[in-house]
Formats: structure tokens, sequence, C-alpha cells
């Protein structure tokens, strides 16, 4: 028996296109919500902070958001839900943010399932560092992912103390040092709160 609670959703595979060590994140999205919801869910699920363009690749048709380029203004609109589309399991489509870089997306469909309506989005599964989204996109993700490794900040950390800077410099080179070096992936359980 179904809980009047629940709606339908989809089961969907996000995974960073061109990137190695894979970056991938699994979410149960509601088939009501909007591309514009979907848009704003990847942003938190991948990290990101939406200072750029994006849009989606549906069928061979771009979706975007008119109102933040020119170049959008002829692609769909972002507030059509996900139900429209009628989409299939194992059907696949793509997001593409920062269009000048671009990072891609590729997002697949898994599954079929319900949701709590009060809960109209959730993470089931989060792998891998998310990129920065500013440097490079794809092409420089692995110097990214080397550079800004905390063995290297300890790395680049120990040369700084042989080198014996003054204390106002050694501060201001061991901040921007430590600025570089990325945190712990994010959970499951923090993108799920996060997307709460």
């Amino acid at each position: 028996m179904r809980d009047f609670d629940e709606v339908g959703a989809l089961q969907m595979l996000a995974r960073v296109r061109g990137v190695s060590p894979p970056v991938t994140r699994r979410l149960q999205i509601a088939e009501q919500t909007t591309l514009k919801q979907l848009h704003a869910a990847l942003q938190v699920a991948f990290g990101w902070v939406d200072e750029h363009l994006y849009t989606f690749q549906i069928r061979g048709t771009p979706f975007g958001d008119p109102s933040r380029g020119i170049e959008l203004a002829l692609a769909g609109g972002v507030d059509v839900p996900l139900a429209a589309f009628g989409f299939e399991v194992g059907e696949a489509f793509r997001y593409e943010y920062n269009l000048f870089v671009p990072w891609q997306i590729d997002c697949r469909i898994e599954a079929r399932s319900l949701i709590s309506a009060r809960r109209p989005i959730g993470c089931l599964g989060a792998r891998g560092d998310p990129p920065d989204e500013e440097p490079g996109g794809p092409a420089r993700y692995s110097e990214w992912f080397d550079s800004s490794s905390p063995g290297y900040a300890i790395c680049e950390l120990e040369d700084l103390v042989e080198e014996k800077p003054d204390a106002e410099e050694f501060c201001d080179r061991a901040r921007e040092i430590l600025d570089r070096a990325r945190r712990a992936p994010p959970t499951r359980g923090r993108i799920e709160t996060w997307l709460q």
C-alpha cells in the first residue's frame, strides 16, 4: 500500500565527464522536480556555488536559464519538471556548467522509485573529490587533484619551514598552501544534509 506522503521519483547517477579518479553522485529526485531545481541539487552535490551559466542537453535539445545569458535565450526554459520528459530507465542526458570550461556531467536514470513528498531530493551515494569549478576544467583536473592533495601541502609546508621566512611571511604563505589543499570529499550524509 502506497503512503500518501510519497511521490514518484527517479534514481539518477551523475558522473563528471573526463576526470580520473571518477567523481559521481547518486541522487533520488521527485519527478515533479524542475530542471532548475535539479541544477541547484547538482550544484550542492558537487560543491559548486552557481556562479556560471548552465544548460541541460536532453534528447538533443538544450534547456537553459534564459535570464542568465543571451546565448541561452533560444534554449528551452528550466521550469520544466522531469516528469514531462517521461525518462526511461537507462536513459541519459547531459548537464553542462561553466560553459567556458565546460564541466559536463553525464546523468543516467537508474531506476524509478518513491520518495517522501516532504524531502523530494536525496543523496544515495557520493564518490570522489568534486572538482574546483574554476581551474581549466577536466583537462586540468589531474593537475588540480595532485597539487591540492593534503600530502602535497605537507611537503610544501616542510619546504617553507626549511626556508625560514619571517613570521608574517610564513603565516601568509602557509595560509595560501592550506587554502589550496582540498578537504576530505563530501560524504553521502553531508550532501544529504546540504540538499535538505
